[in-house]
Parts: C-alpha cells; structure tokens; sequence
C-alpha cells in the first residue's frame, strides 16, 4: 500500500492498521483511530448506533455527521459487528444442533434424529431455495376429479381390467369449450 496526496484520512489509517512502522500517524489520525476503536468496543458492548452517536456528541462534542462517518469507517476497517454476531451464533446453534445430533444417534432415537436432521439444513442455509422460481405447489398431490358417461366409464373399467374394447361403438357428442389463460398470458 502506498501513501499518495490526496489520500483521505481513512485511507491513512488503513495504511497505518496493516503496516505500522511504514506508515505512521499524525496526531490528529492517532485521536481518530482511538475513536474508530471505540466505536469497535462499543458495538461489541451492544451499544446502538444512536446511543454511540449520543455518548460522542456529548462526551467528545462530535457533530452528528462526523460520529456518522465513524461509525462507517470502524465498520469498513473492523467489519460490522452486527453482521459477524449473527453469524457467530448461528454457527454455535448449528454445532449445538450436531452434538444433539450426535447423541440422538448414539441413544438411537431417530425422531429426535430427524429433528435435528431438520435444524440443521433450516439453520444450515441447506433449505433455502436455490430457485426463486420454484413452485412447490406445483408438486402437491392435487385430487382431481372427471365426469365420464356411464357408458365410457364401464369401457374404461373394462380396458383396465386387460380386455382389448372397442372405442368406435361409443355414442360421441362433441361439446363446446372455452379455453382459460393462464397468468402468463395476461401479461
């Protein structure tokens, strides 16, 4: 990384986090990167941003916007805390979820297996649908009900049951039908 005019004071900072002896700070970058640190400590103290942004104004009387660019700029160095938290505790209940998979196997209860079977791909990220044009109501085992004649229902009977018939004999009456769009054609 090379230092360059017109490098902004975070980009100095930057410098200086990932090689310290090239790239020293000014006073004025030191006391900012204090702060960025503090802003870290705190997110991981479950301050707010606003309770941050009220604690800065007052104790070190910060304007609004300037606590706001902080904030952004501990996120961007240090990663936001929020985001890594979730994925912290998602990934203790999905190792939580294997060892109560484990034991499930070992007593051999295989209904709390299948449980855990499920926890894991819900909370593994294995249900999430990889197509969001996927339809499962397409897949539902749907009853579905005809209305045949007397006389082609016993035909039908009787080809099932492995005799050969005779479809010309049947009396035929061609009816009128209406043709139903689907969704896709009303656009």
């Amino acid at each position: 990384m090379l230092i360059k005019r017109g490098d902004t004071t975070f980009d100095k900072i930057l410098a200086h986090y990932i090689n310290p002896e090239h790239f020293p700070l000014s006073e004025t970058n030191s006391a900012i990167l204090l702060r960025l640190n503090e802003v870290f400590a705190l997110r991981l103290n479950h301050f707010s941003t606003q309770q941050i942004l009220n604690k800065f104004v007052k104790e070190k009387g910060l304007s609004q916007a300037q606590v706001y660019a902080d904030i952004r700029n501990s996120e961007k160095l240090f990663g936001n805390v929020l985001k890594a938290d979730a994925e912290g505790s998602r990934a203790i209940w999905l190792e939580y979820t294997r060892d109560y998979l484990k034991r499930c196997k070992q007593k051999g209860d295989l209904n709390n297996e299948a449980k855990a079977l499920k926890m894991l791909a819900d909370y593994g990220g294995l249900a999430n649908e990889d197509n969001p044009n996927f339809n499962p109501e397409k897949f539902e085992n749907m009853e579905i009900h005809v209305n045949v004649d007397k006389q082609v229902q016993a035909k039908l009977l009787e080809m099932l049951s492995g005799g050969s018939v005779d479809l010309n004999n049947l009396n035929v009456t061609d009816i009128d039908f209406e043709e139903l769009k689907t969704d896709e054609d009303d656009d």
